[in-house]
């Protein structure tokens, strides 16, 4: 009798792996299934803070170019070109971003999948085909930063720039007006896929 129950005991157990096993290929295979592939018709530029100051964003906005806009040569100076120069705008389309009014923590990052085309535009393979600004503002201060991005066929660029109107110095009634002066509210580096705001 002995046995007989430890044979059945062996069984139900083996039911029991069995079907836990059931349970966890079912919820892997739901999870491969629902899982969001990297796109490869993107590239992924990050924002950085690595300041004490939280960054608020105040827009992203497309950018535009003055020179050539049709033509085999592609985009270039309006010297000695008749008919063809004017003001055009860099394609703008992203598949994430952040958006106006989000926050940049200290220490935190925002990313924006900026668009990019694997053939010519323009004419020429180099020329930048999606571009975007972006501007932040320096919260506790009068500052901004301004981020510029864009993609070519073969290059991720970036560039940033800090700027904070001047000011004067404090002056007593009676005397003449303070020195102005620029407050340094930060600085930024940019190049590639990376930004980075520091103080």
């Amino acid at each position: 009798m002995n046995i007989m129950k430890n044979a059945t005991s062996s069984k139900r157990a083996q039911r029991r792996v069995l079907a836990a096993a059931g349970v966890a290929a079912c919820a892997l295979s739901a999870g491969l299934a629902t899982a969001a592939p990297a796109s490869a018709a993107s590239r992924q530029f990050t924002v950085t803070n690595n300041s004490t100051r939280t960054l608020r964003l105040e827009g992203v906005h497309p950018t535009s170019f003055v020179g050539r806009v049709n033509g085999e040569n592609g985009i270039g100076t309006c010297a000695h070109v008749e008919g063809d120069c004017g003001r055009g705008t860099y394609q703008f389309l992203f598949e994430g971003r952040a958006h106006a009014g989000d926050e940049l923590a200290p220490g935190a990052t925002q990313r924006f999948d900026l668009s990019w085309e694997y053939g010519e535009w323009f004419g020429r393979e180099e020329n930048i085909n999606y571009a975007a600004q972006l501007t932040y503002k320096i919260e506790g201060t009068n500052g901004k930063l301004d981020v510029w991005i864009d993609t070519t066929r073969y290059t991720n660029n970036s560039r940033c720039q800090v700027f904070a109107p001047m000011e004067r110095k404090p002056s007593l009634p009676g005397e003449p007006r303070g020195d102005a002066f620029f407050p340094y509210v930060g600085s930024c580096t940019a190049g590639g896929l990376g930004i980075t705001f520091k103080q």
